[in-house]
C-alpha cells in the first residue's frame, strides 16, 4: 500500500533536518562560522546557497537510491564508487564522530547552564537515551524523528516572533544601514561548505526511499529537503543579527540570544527542545552506522543481535566524548566541518552530481526504478 502525501513527501525532510540539525545549527555556533561571520547580508546569500545546493543534492540522491533499491549507505556508495566505496565509510564515520563530539559537548554545556549541574551529567543523559531509541528500533526512531521536528518548528517560530517584536528594529538595522563587510565570493564558498558536510544527512534518510511511488516522488521530496531542513536555521540567524556582531564572538550563541529575552521560561523550554535536536541527531547517525552493521550480518545470513545495537553506539558515543573534551567545541566546529565538507565534496557529492546522474538517466532504466538487461551474454 502506497504511503499518503505527507508520508512520502514531507517526512523525508522532517527527517533529515532531524539528522542534520545537531552539527547544522542547533548551537547556533555554526551559523556563525558559515553565515553571519561574513555579515548580516552576505550571511543570508550563503544561506540561500546552501538550501539550494543541499535540494539538488538529495533530489538526486533519492532518485538514485530509488532508481537502484539501495536502501542503505553502504550498498549505495557500492554503487556509486564502485570499488573505492570504503573512502566514504572512513569519511562519514569521522564526521559522525565529529558531530557526536559536538553535540555531546553541547549537551553538557545546555544542562550546566540550565540545572547547573556538571556538564558531564547532560553527555550521559544524551548517551543514555540516544542508546534506548537505537534499541528500540526504525520504527520508534521514524516516529520520534519526525515528531520532534514538527514541536522544533513550533519553538523556533516563537524565538522568530519573539525576537521580531523584542528586537525588530536592530535586525531592520542590522540588514540595511550597518557597514557591512565587503561582499564577495566568500558566500558562495561558505554555502557550498555548509552544505557539504550537512547534505551528507541524506545517507540516515535513505530507509524512506521504500516508500516513494516514482521518479516525481523521489525529486519532490528531495527538492524539499533544502526549505524543510534550513528553514529553523534561517529563524534562528534573523534573530541573532539583532546582536549582530557582539554575537559572532560567543562560544553557544543560541544561550547567548536566549538571555538576552530575559525570559527564564522560555529558556528553559528551548534549551529542552534543543537538547531533543540533539538526542534526535545522534539517534539518527548511530542507527544508520547500526543498520550498516545489521545489512553485514544479513548478507552472512545472520540476524544481529539486538543487544549489539545500543552497545556499538555507546562506544562511539564514548569516543566522541573524550575527543570533545580534548579539542572543544568552537575548534570542532570551525575547523573539523570545513575538512569534512571538502572530503565530501570529492568522495560523494562530485561522483552523485556527474556518474550519479548519468547512470539514472540511461535509457537502461526503467521509471520504476527497475534495470532493464540489454544484453543477452555477459562477460564473466
Amino acid at each position: 500500500m502506497n504511503k499518503g502525501f505527507f508520508a512520502r513527501l514531507i517526512v523525508p525532510g522532517l527527517i533529515f533536518q532531524s539528522t542534520m540539525i545537531g552539527g547544522g545549527y542547533a548551537t547556533g555556533r555554526e551559523l556563525i562560522e558559515f553565515f553571519l561571520r561574513l555579515g548580516p547580508q552576505a550571511g543570508l546569500i550563503a544561506m540561500l546557497v546552501a538550501t539550494i545546493s543541499i535540494s539538488i543534492i538529495c533530489a538526486v540522491a533519492f532518485e538514485f537510491s530509488r532508481s537502484f533499491s539501495l536502501f542503505n549507505y553502504k550498498s549505495f556508495v557500492q554503487k556509486l564508487l564502485g570499488s573505492s566505496w570504503f573512502l566514504f565509510e572512513l569519511a562519514y564515520i569521522a564526521l559522525l564522530i565529529l558531530i557526536l563530539s559536538v553535540i555531546g559537548a553541547a549537551s553538557g554545556e545546555l544542562v550546566n547552564s540550565l540545572l547547573g549541574l556538571p556538564a558531564i551529567m547532560g553527555t550521559i543523559l544524551l548517551m543514555c537515551t540516544v542508546c534506548v531509541l537505537v534499541f528500540l528500533g526504525s520504527k520508534a526512531i521514524e516516529i520520534f524523528l519526525s515528531s520532534w521536528s514538527v514541536v522544533l518548528y513550533i519553538a523556533y517560530i516563537i524565538l522568530l516572533i519573539w525576537c521580531f517584536v523584542t528586537f525588530g528594529e536592530k535586525i531592520s538595522s542590522n540588514l540595511s544601514t550597518i557597514n557591512q563587510p565587503e561582499f564577495d565570493a566568500g558566500a558562495l564558498v561558505s554555502g557550498l561548505q555548509f552544505s557539504g558536510y550537512n547534505v551528507i544527512s541524506f545517507m540516515t534518510v535513505l530507509f524512506v526511499v521504500k516508500g516513494f511511488v516514482n521518479r516525481k516522488d523521489a525529486i519532490t521530496a528531495g527538492v524539499l529537503c533544502g526549505p524543510l531542513g534550513m528553514l529553523p536555521g534561517l529563524f534562528l540567524l534573523i534573530a541573532m543579527i539583532a546582536h549582530y556582531p557582539s554575537v559572532v564572538d560567543e562560544p553557544l550563541p543560541i544561550n547567548y540570544l536566549l538571555a538576552q529575552l530575559q525570559s527564564p521560561k522560555f529558556i528553559i523550554i528551548f534549551q529542552i527542545v534543543i537538547f531533543g535536536t540533539f538526542i534526535e541527531t545522534g539517534t539518527a547517525l548511530l542507527h544508520t552506522i547500526n543498520e550498516r552493521i545489521s545489512n553485514s550480518f544479513n548478507e552472512n545470513t545472520k540476524p544481529m543481535p539486538q543487544k549489539l545495537r545500543p552497545a556499538i553506539s555507546l562506544l562511539l558515543l564514548i569516543t566522541a566524548i573524550f575527543i570533545a573534551d580534548a579539542v572543544g567545541l568552537v575548534a570542532l566546529i570551525g575547523q573539523g566541518y570545513v575538512y569534512s565538507a571538502y572530503a565530501f565534496l570529492f568522495i560523494v557529492i562530485l561522483p552523485l552530481l556527474t556518474r550519479g546522474l548519468w547512470l539514472i538517466t540511461k535509457p537502461n532504466i526503467e521509471d520504476n526504478g527497475t534495470e532493464v538487461l540489454m544484453k543477452t551474454e555477459r562477460r564473466y
